[in-house]
């Protein structure tokens, strides 16, 4: 992780349009993708909001028909999809226009991929298993963290299972992104702030990841200064605070669609598919014992990240401080009095040999910047209860 990185890379990315009012533009791009009906995906909270008034306007004023599907919850599972995919072939709709959070667009993607591959969304489960592209997709993301609208990431849930499933592929990645600040108005206080957390780690791990490249360390570290920057306990009531903070979130997704995640994610997939908790809180109660694990593999850019957050990096001793001061500087910026032990959410001894497994087969590893073992990951989880 020393010198600068020459390796070839490859890069995605959606075409993407920023601005107070991007969201209007949805009909005029549907019309654009020579569409006559779509299907708007979105949750029944989002449905209740002022700002889809113009979003749905936009589609009637370019002649675009559509269907509602909002039957989506909080990590949206494979019945949703299955659900939503029903409804895109029995209304004959033609492209998709999604509008939510990361849980609306997740599941939008897995609609799009079972409109043009037929079979049950379980099968793609994996890296590269999509044989055919997706019907146009319009992301409109509603908070400001997940990166969904401009990543090659899916995540889908099996409650049965109780596991959050990783899909990535090229064909995952949106055909727009309509990034408007408007819609973070309207955010409940707790959502707001553990997206934009979300948002902060999505670029650390892509900015310590074995697969970072110039172009990806570029987006993570100012992804970081702007979060670092302008996130407040009220920030999105602030029209330039939460315009910065979706920018970020854009930076963020472009970092680590591209560069990879790493043991956070790994970790908070598993633990969020068996116990239900919030993917944000999860990524937070592992990060401080990951970033200790991981730092003989990448000193010097847990040390940069440590210098936006907490200190002045330059005068401490050696190494050792770094996780405490990234941990601490989280808990002060996003309002936590203390990290809660997993044993207080549902975890139990007993889970721990099957939570390592699934962690293990998580594809977000394959990127970490220390390789984990069984027992390596065995022994933060015991730590964390």
């Amino acid at each position: 992780m020393t010198g600068y990185n020459r390796d070839v890379r490859k890069f995605v990315s959606p075409e993407f349009i920023t601005g107070i009012g991007a969201r209007k533009f949805a009909g005029r791009y549907s019309s654009n993708f020579n569409l006559k009906k779509v299907l708007l995906v979105t949750d029944s909270c989002v449905r209740r909001c002022r700002w889809i008034s113009p979003i749905t306007d936009s589609l009637c004023d370019n002649g675009i028909d559509y269907e509602v599907f909002s039957s989506i919850t909080e990590n949206p599972s494979v019945d949703e999809v299955m659900d939503g995919s029903r409804a895109f072939r029995d209304s004959g709709c033609e492209g998709i226009v999604a509008v939510g959070g990361g849980s609306v667009l997740d599941c939008a993607k897995g609609i799009g991929i079972i409109a043009e591959n037929s079979g049950h969304i379980s099968e793609y489960i994996g890296i590269d298993m999509i044989r055919n592209p997706m019907p146009p997709l319009i992301c409109i993301p509603s908070t400001a963290g997940s990166s969904a609208d401009v990543s090659q990431y899916a995540v889908i849930s099996d409650r049965e299972q109780r596991t959050k499933n990783l899909i990535i592929s090229k064909s995952l990645v949106p055909d727009l992104s309509l990034i408007d600040p408007e819609p973070l108005s309207t955010l409940p206080g707790d959502i707001a702030r553990s997206s934009a957390m979300d948002a902060l780690i999505h670029a650390m791990e892509g900015y310590c990841s074995n697969g970072s490249s110039p172009v990806t360390d570029m987006f993570a570290m100012n992804s970081i200064e702007m979060i670092a920057e302008n996130i407040a306990p009220d920030y999105w009531n602030d029209p330039d605070r939460r315009f910065k903070i979706m920018i970020a979130s854009l930076y963020a997704g472009l970092c680590f669609s591209n560069a990879g995640l790493g043991l956070v994610h790994s970790m908070a997939h598993a633990l969020g598919g068996w116990t239900g908790m919030n993917h944000g809180l999860a990524s937070f109660i592992v990060l401080r014992d990951v970033i200790q694990y991981n730092m003989e593999a990448a000193p010097g850019r847990y040390r940069k990240i440590a210098g936006f957050i907490g200190t002045d990096t330059e005068k401490l001793p050696d190494d050792s401080s770094v996780p405490d001061i990234i941990g601490d500087g989280m808990m002060e910026m996003f309002g936590y009095d203390e990290r809660p032990p997993l044993s207080g959410l549902g975890v139990l001894r007993e889970d721990i040999p099957e939570l390592v497994q699934r962690t293990m087969n998580d594809p977000c590893i394959a990127t970490n910047p220390r390789l984990p073992r069984k027992n390596d990951v065995e022994e933060l989880y015991l730590n964390l209860l």
